[in-house]
């Protein structure tokens, strides 16, 4: 399994460098409350990725058990869908600069070049994150499928789903 500690440093390269360029755009264009969310994905992004889908990639490995893949499959899904959010930044919060995604890097290099650059990249490591996060979470899944897990997380999901309805 070291291949899952570089996909850990490729996340927090990532958010690593969208507070550096979230700290450009701030000094350009003097908007505080997006470097504040900056600094906030990065302090809950790498201490969560350990405790949402490592701890549970790890004890799913160690244990086999098919619930606590389960547990991994929810998560990590959720963390490919930041992954993907991200790299496309909306305009949802705080005007969508707060994350360096296609979208704010379009509207910034107009008036800032080097703050457009800066968000360019952003979004080529948000989007490296993503499409290296889809080939784990299939890595993952093979190895799931291949070891019988899902016939058995199908059959504990069908003894909870009876024991509820008794």
């Amino acid at each position: 399994m070291p291949f899952f500690y570089l996909v850990n440093n490729r996340l927090c390269f990532a958010l690593l460098w969208n507070v550096i360029a979230v700290t450009t755009a701030w000094i350009k264009l003097g908007d505080a409350k997006i470097w504040f969310l900056a600094i906030i994905y990065f302090i809950s992004g790498v201490p969560g990725a350990y405790v949402l889908w490592y701890r549970p990639l790890y004890r799913a490995f160690r244990t086999e058990s098919a619930m606590k893949f389960g547990w991994f499959f929810m998560l990590y899904m959720l963390h490919i869908g930041f992954c993907i959010f991200a790299s496309v930044a909306p305009p949802v919060v705080f005007r969508g600069k707060s994350l360096t995604g296609i979208l704010p890097a379009i509207d910034v290099i107009g008036d800032h070049v080097l703050v457009g650059i800066f968000y360019f990249i952003g979004f080529g490591l948000f989007c490296l994150e993503s499409v290296l996060s889809i080939w784990v979470i299939q890595q993952v899944y093979m190895y799931f499928r291949g070891s019988g897990k899902a016939a058995e997380l199908k059959r504990e999901a069908a003894r909870g789903a009876l024991r509820a309805a008794v």
